[in-house]
């Protein structure tokens, strides 16, 4: 499959299906259209994981957690337009079925809506990868994530591993749940920083409010912090805390509205390899095609997920990933755990 074809599948996992999938349930998550890049990326992510660990004998188990899952589908102001949510991308883009799939949110009409979703789907679209088993967890993802990774040591009898998507839209997934993910059981952990509404907001006040310290592996009160431009220093220093936790490699994809207050950024993180990390550029890619496909306006974002080929190949890199995606992974490292070996 060479680059262009990979792309374009990685957008129809958003809006395929997306309107009778809906349709199971009144409730819906409500979206801007930025946010719908960063669910590319993700469905890049989810693809790539399952990929690399298919043939990977070390480890039988693989296990995704979603930490804000949300009702399984989102839609776009009074239009009709609609995409799906993480959870169901994430089943229908894996080319491996994981042993278990949590799914955590914190808002009862919106896990309901999930678990219809949810089960929807597993029941009537074959060509979904059904895990052995899923849950829609009702709770704070703060003290879910805990007990999942305590749930996985004692029920995983084999060399396990674990794909986790963070979407923070506020200060939502704090340090503690943070450390509770790493830097064992191995996994890797994409996740959205809200670099804009939430952190760089806070991060100028003095004293620096408590539930952002709680955000943070450091006590910021104590960091010399910069009086202007500090987004980019708080981005490093959650990258270094994800770095103290064994996840040194990363990607960090950047999605600036030029709104003012809408930035994010999502850092794909895991560890390092003794083998090197040949695979990344293929991370590279679609984080490329994403920041380029920022810097257009509302409606070239809706092109690009509703129009077809034409609206995307204008932002794809002038480099080509390579003549063809690998989907094998390498057996020069038995114990990678990261997309980085696809």
């Amino acid at each position: 499959m060479d680059s262009s074809e990979y792309i374009k599948k990685r957008i129809q996992s958003l809006t395929e299906n997306s309107e009778e999938i809906r349709d199971q349930s009144p409730i819906t998550n409500d979206f801007d259209s930025w946010s719908a890049l960063k669910l590319i990326l993700h469905s890049a992510a989810v693809n790539m994981y399952t990929t690399v660990l298919e043939n990977n004998s070390y480890f039988n188990d693989l296990y995704y957690i979603d930490a804000l899952a949300g009702s399984g589908v989102s839609t776009y102001g009074d239009t009709e337009s609609c995409f799906l949510g993480s959870p169901i991308i994430a089943a229908k883009v894996a080319q491996e079925p994981f042993k278990k799939m949590y799914f955590i949110e914190y808002d009862q009409e919106k896990a309901d809506a999930l678990e219809t979703r949810m089960e929807y789907v597993f029941s009537t679209h074959s060509d979904v990868q059904e895990p052995e088993d899923w849950e829609v967890i009702r709770g704070d993802a703060n003290d879910e994530i805990t007990n999942v990774v305590g749930e996985i040591w004692e029920e995983s009898n084999n060399g396990f591993n674990y794909y986790c998507f963070i979407d923070n839209q506020e200060l939502n997934v704090k340090w503690e749940a943070i450390e509770a993910l790493t830097p064992k059981p191995w996994g890797d952990l994409l996740i959205n920083l809200p670099t804009a509404s939430a952190i760089g907001r806070n991060a100028t006040m003095d004293p620096v409010p408590q539930e952002l310290n709680d955000f943070y592996c450091v006590d910021l009160n104590e960091q010399d912090l910069p009086d202007s431009d500090i987004r980019p220093v708080m981005k490093q220093l959650y990258a270094d805390c994800l770095a103290q936790n064994g996840r040194p490699v990363q990607r960090v994809t950047n999605v600036d509205a030029n709104v003012g207050s809408y930035e994010y950024d999502l850092i794909y993180a895991t560890r390092n390899i003794e083998g090197g990390n040949d695979y990344i550029e293929v991370v590279d890619y679609v984080k490329k095609f994403i920041e380029d496909v920022h810097a257009g306006d509302v409606d070239n974002i809706l092109n690009v997920l509703y129009d077809g080929q034409a609206s995307f190949e204008q932002y794809l890199p002038s480099e080509d990933i390579d003549d063809e995606i690998p989907d094998t992974r390498s057996e020069r490292d038995e114990n990678q755990t990261s997309l980085d070996d696809f």
